[in-house]
């Protein structure tokens, strides 16, 4: 059985970017996304693996791998995905911290058993040679109750007596302007924007009025969950060329994507902009080669 046999699914978001996808490769993405899931969060990069994994021969699944891998981050050995990774670390945690609980529960009902049998027994034998009478056996109990409160107990009533998520003026702004969707999480979007950088914060607020520009030429396409412009890093395709916050993409992640697109011959030019040798690319010149950009294909990879 697997370890985390439930597998999360957030509708919303996964609707929002999965779009474009025709049902053939909805069945295939969902097919890799469980095996991921159930292997630990990764698979091998290997053709011949994911084909089998998709339930396809080998040529429909060349076919349908320049649609399926800018889901995926690829290392040369396997392939990962952002939001099930993250997912299976939370999944992960919950699961260590309800197995701690339930350990610290059955420690204190054992040592309560243990009070209650010794102040109780009148033949019972204490070491030391003394008995518990009465008021000690109270005492023990009180120091349980109380004990109890600051462990599961009080832990639960501190969660639920948090005031409510506060929000920073800075995240307030990109916010007003993103094109929402009742179905979005504020929350959610928060957490994601948390773990940006100052540089990465502005370009992503900068990033709005190009992706909204983006929305309005295709009407049909469905608005991407906040969530997801964060925490994927698709404003990052949106980001205007010139601008300063630009450069919140170092080295090592444009590195990561030119030997994408030098493999499989694919830009994805709504995340990363222009393709090399474009006017208005992005990549730095001391990155490119002789030849980058020459024939590649610019995928725009839906929202």
């Amino acid at each position: 059985m697997a370890q985390f046999p439930a597998f999360p699914l957030w509708t919303d978001a996964y609707l929002a970017d999965t779009g474009h996808l025709t049902t053939i490769e909805h069945g295939a993405y969902m097919l890799l996304l469980m095996t991921m899931w159930r292997s630990g969060g990764s698979l091998p990069n290997d053709d011949k693996q994911l084909a089998r994994y998709a339930r396809m021969t080998a040529a429909q699944w060349a076919r349908i791998k320049p649609t399926m891998m800018p889901f995926f981050r690829a290392s040369p050995d396997s392939i990962t995905q952002g939001r099930l990774t993250d997912e299976l670390v939370a999944v992960r945690q919950k699961r260590a911290k309800q197995s701690d609980n339930a350990r610290a529960k059955w420690r204190k009902n054992r040592d309560i058993r243990h009070a209650d049998a010794y102040a109780t027994d009148p033949h019972s034998h204490i070491p030391n040679g003394c008995h518990l009478d009465a008021s000690q056996t109270l005492n023990l109990k009180e120091e349980d109750k109380s004990s109890s409160l600051l462990s599961e107990t009080g832990s639960d009533r501190q969660r639920k007596s948090k005031s409510p998520a506060r929000y920073s003026e800075a995240f307030e702004a990109f916010w007003e302007v993103y094109p929402r969707t009742p179905n979005m999480s504020k929350s959610k979007a928060m957490d994601g924007w948390k773990k940006l950088t100052e540089d990465e914060r502005t370009a992503c607020h900068r990033a709005v009025p190009a992706y909204k520009a983006f929305l309005a030429s295709k009407p049909d396409h469905p608005t991407m969950h906040a969530t997801t412009f964060i925490n994927e890093r698709r404003f990052e395709g949106f980001v205007a060329s010139g601008d300063p916050t630009s450069t919140a993409v170092d080295d090592a992640r444009w590195m990561t994507r030119l030997n994408y697109a030098r493999t499989s011959r694919i830009w994805d030019f709504a995340r990363w902009g222009p393709c090399p040798g474009s006017d208005g690319c992005l990549v730095p010149a001391s990155l490119l080669q002789a030849g980058d950009g020459d024939g590649w294909t610019k995928y725009e990879v839906a929202a």
